[in-house]
C-alpha cells in the first residue's frame, strides 16, 4: 500500500513537472505570459480578437481623439466582410468593430490631416469595391457607422488627397518623415532606404525581401520595420535623423507577423498585429 502511494506521488509529481515545462516554454515564447513577467522580449502586453482577420494589407491609423483604427476582416453574421476595429490607443483592447459597405480586398485607409475624416479605398487598384459599384468610401472619425461615396481619380492613392507626398519618383510605401525633411522608401523586394527631403540618399536600412512589411515611422522619429525569417519574424528600429540602428525586437520561433507594426499616437509604443486560428493578437511593446 504505502507502494503505491510512493509511486501515485511520484506519478503525480512527474504530470506536474511535465505540465511545467510544458507552460514554462509557451511562456519564454515572445509575448507570452512568463516571457513578460521575466522581461524577456520587452513587450508589455498582449490582447486577442476573436473572429479578425488581417492580411499584410491592413493598415491602422491614430484618428484625431487618439484612439486607433485598423483595417481587417471579421465575422459577422452574415460571414466575413471587411471592417474597421478601433483600438484603445493605450491598451491596445478593443473598443469597437465597424463593418464596411465594401467587398473583395483588404481596404485601405488614409486619414485626413486634421484627423477628421477617414477615407476607406479598394485594396490596391480594384475600382469598384463598394457596395453600390463605387471605388472608395469616406467617413467622419466621430461616427464610423455613416458612409458617403467618393470618387476617386487616382487610383494608385498613396496618401490623402491634398497631403504632401515626396516629389520624385518613389514606390507607392514612401513617406515623408521628419516634419518632410526625411523620406522612407522602399518595400517588398527594394530596399529600405533613408533619404533627405531632396532624394540625396542618408542610409541604406536594411534590404529588400518578399516578405517585409512597410515602414512605419512614430512621432518620436524611430523608424519601425517588420522583417520575416524562416526561424520566426523580427522588428528592426532606425533614428529617422541618420539612420543610426537602435535595435530590434527578437522574434521566438513560430512568432509571425500578419500586418505592419504601427506606433501610438506619442510614439511611445510599438504595437504588432498577428493572427493565430482565426484571431487577432496584438502585441505590445515600448519603443526602444
Amino acid at each position: 500500500m504505502r507502494r503505491k502511494r510512493i509511486f501515485g506521488t511520484a506519478l503525480a509529481a512527474l504530470v506536474l513537472a511535465g505540465a511545467a515545462a510544458v507552460t514554462g516554454w509557451q511562456g519564454l515564447q515572445t509575448c507570452g505570459w512568463l516571457d513578460r513577467v521575466t522581461g524577456g522580449s520587452g513587450c508589455l502586453g498582449r490582447v486577442s480578437f476573436d473572429g479578425v482577420g488581417l492580411s499584410q494589407s491592413s493598415t491602422a491609423h491614430p484618428l484625431g481623439d487618439g484612439r486607433v483604427v485598423i483595417s481587417a476582416d471579421m465575422r459577422t453574421a452574415d460571414g466575413w466582410r471587411p471592417g474597421l476595429i478601433v483600438l484603445d490607443p493605450v491598451t491596445g483592447a478593443e473598443a469597437g468593430r465597424y463593418p464596411l459597405p465594401m467587398r473583395g480586398m483588404n481596404p485601405r485607409l488614409f486619414l485626413s490631416p486634421d484627423g477628421t475624416r477617414l477615407l476607406i479605398a479598394c485594396g490596391v487598384i480594384e475600382p469598384s469595391c463598394t457596395e453600390w459599384g463605387g471605388d472608395a468610401v469616406i467617413t467622419d472619425s466621430d461616427d464610423l457607422r455613416k458612409f458617403q461615396d467618393f470618387p476617386l481619380e487616382d487610383l494608385y492613392l498613396g496618401s490623402y488627397p491634398g497631403t504632401p507626398t515626396p516629389a520624385g519618383d518613389y514606390g507607392r510605401e514612401a513617406v515623408l518623415a521628419a516634419q518632410g525633411t526625411r523620406i522612407v522608401d522602399g518595400g517588398g523586394m527594394r530596399p529600405l532606404v533613408l533619404l533627405d527631403a531632396e532624394g540625396t540618399l542618408i542610409a541604406e536600412l536594411s534590404g529588400g525581401g518578399p516578405s517585409a512589411f512597410p515602414a512605419a515611422v512614430s512621432t518620436a522619429g524611430i523608424i519601425a520595420r517588420g522583417e520575416s525569417r524562416p526561424s520566426g519574424d523580427h522588428i528592426r528600429f532606425w533614428d529617422v535623423r541618420d539612420g543610426t540602428a537602435l535595435g530590434r525586437i527578437e522574434g521566438s520561433d513560430g512568432w509571425r507577423l500578419s500586418a505592419g507594426p504601427f506606433w501610438s499616437r506619442d510614439g511611445g509604443m510599438l504595437f504588432v498585429p498577428r493572427q493565430h486560428d482565426g484571431t487577432m493578437l496584438l502585441n505590445r511593446f515600448r519603443a526602444p
